[in-house]
């Protein structure tokens, strides 16, 4: 009997397609993580914090450059099967032609926004084409998981990687030895522009240069709504390193980015998993299955629970490893970045409904308070207890994103699918374990038997609901 389960269950279309996904994320993380050892040892802790905010400059622009189409993509494609090279062809267009204005804008009044970007005039331009050929990359990729084409998004996204992290490298060591800022920028913009263009000329070739009214309103009533979601997002992600650049130092805000990079890790899983999770929800929403939704939300939360306590455990000590001793005390402050990341992940149980419900300006609005929280808090408090408190501040505001987006959907939308009173006890779990952990920073034994415990309990109550339901997994 257990066979026969087990043999079903590795049968099943979205397991394999889940695993293969999982696979694919892992390779390409799995290469940008090899890159942070390398990195955090060839800049010191001030370039880092440099590359960092460049970074977060390009994050911000690839939301605005590309409009935020990319959301759009997987149900449009749907709902214009007919001709569906024509609508993301035109989609393209539009992006270009936006993205033209606002690259013109800012190149005219550059004398106005310098003190704003802290950046030369050919760095912005740097970082302008980077944001644009990420996003040209996030289209093609959301085309592709939309349908688990999983191996052509690999393809792209690891052959991108690799070469990032060789040029960038080769750039730093040979060419740019007394410019590493500046290596390190051009090594990683080069592969990606040169991905952006391929996809861009893909499209335009199969749509037929296609430029409609109708894709394009399409594409803005549901693409430009969740640009300010995106932004506070990013802004949630991305301020703290800003803030504290600023406000306590370039060091600092190296020896934090590196923590929170590493803490994000975990973050694989959960993109892997809503790369999957995220296509059926919406499927079965369309046909009403809305029983069989509350029963795999609650077995895929405690699933993401399974792979967050081990991380928790050895955290302290991948900052070790990974960084050097300058980064060390990034060590005080990964395990609530960890933390961070699970609520961050919770909240997408929530936001996924709000997503297929086209609700798309309360999505933002919900962000919004919670990027205005977390820039608050460290406004007021970064500057007295340094960059320590930026971890704290970014839990806080992860957990008022998580409480905003249950808020919206339970009494707003008035839909009740996620099981809040679950949902408060698992992540009251989480807490209490990140906490127990820190106490015993200083010993990875006692951490890891804590892990060990932790695994038990999640799992004991999977086991539950899986007797309680008949079925271990219900994606079919």
């Amino acid at each position: 009997m257990i066979e026969k389960k087990f043999k079903k269950i590795f049968q099943n279309k979205i397991f394999k397609v889940g695993s293969m996904s999982l696979l694919a994320t892992i390779l390409t993380r799995a290469i940008n993580l090899i890159s942070v050892p390398i990195f955090s040892r060839i800049l010191n802790s001030s370039e880092y914090g440099r590359v960092e905010v460049f970074m977060t400059y390009v994050n911000i622009f690839t939301v605005v450059l590309g409009l935020d189409f990319h959301g759009t993509v997987g149900k449009g494609r749907l709902d214009h099967s007919d001709d569906e090279d024509g609508f993301l062809c035109s989609g393209i267009l539009m992006t270009s032609i936006a993205a033209a204005i606002i690259v013109a804008v800012i190149n005219i009044l550059f004398g106005y926004l310098h003190g704003v970007f802290r950046l030369e005039r050919w760095l912005v331009n740097i970082m302008l084409l980077y944001s644009y050929g990420i996003f040209l990359m996030s289209y093609r990729s959301a085309d592709y998981n939309f349908f688990y084409e999983y191996k052509k998004n690999m393809r792209m996204t690891v052959t991108v990687a690799v070469l990032n992290l060789v040029m960038s490298v080769v750039f730093i060591k040979v060419f740019f030895s007394h410019a590493h800022v500046l290596g390190r920028v051009l090594g990683a913009t080069i592969p990606t522009a040169i991905c952006g263009a391929i996809v861009y000329v893909g499209y335009i070739r199969r749509g037929s240069m296609t430029f409609k009214k109708e894709y394009n309103r399409y594409f803005l009533k549901f693409g430009v709504p969740l640009i300010p979601h995106n932004l506070s997002h990013l802004l949630l992600a991305s301020s703290d390193k800003l803030m504290i650049e600023r406000i306590v130092s370039s060091s600092a805000s190296g020896i934090y980015s590196l923590s929170y990079t590493l803490g994000m890790m975990i973050q694989v899983v959960s993109e892997a998993l809503n790369q999957v999770f995220g296509p059926w929800l919406f499927r079965q929403l369309q046909v009403e299955e809305y029983q069989r939704v509350r029963k795999a939300q609650k077995m895929y939360l405690l699933l993401y629970c399974l792979a967050v306590f081990p991380v928790l455990a050895v955290s302290p000590e991948i900052v070790k490893v990974i960084g050097s001793r300058e980064y060390w005390d990034g060590t005080k402050i990964i395990l609530w970045i960890v933390f961070a990341t699970f609520l961050n992940f919770t909240y997408t149980l929530y936001v996924n409904v709000e997503f297929f419900y086209r609700k798309t300006a309360l999505i933002s609005s919900g962000t919004i308070m919670a990027a205005i929280i977390n820039i608050g808090l460290n406004l007021f408090y970064l500057e007295k207890y340094g960059y320590y408190f930026a971890a704290f501040s970014t839990v806080v505001s992860y957990a008022a994103l998580l409480v905003f987006h249950a808020i919206i959907v339970n009494f707003v939308l008035k839909i009740r699918l996620v099981d809040g009173l679950f949902v408060f006890l698992v992540v009251l779990l989480v807490l209490g374990i990140t906490a127990l952990m820190h106490m015993y920073l200083e010993s990875i034994i006692i951490r890891l038997l804590i892990g060990v415990i932790s695994e038990s309990i999640a799992m004991i109550w999977l086991f539950v609901l899986y007797k309680k339901n008949g079925q271990f997994i219900v994606f079919n």
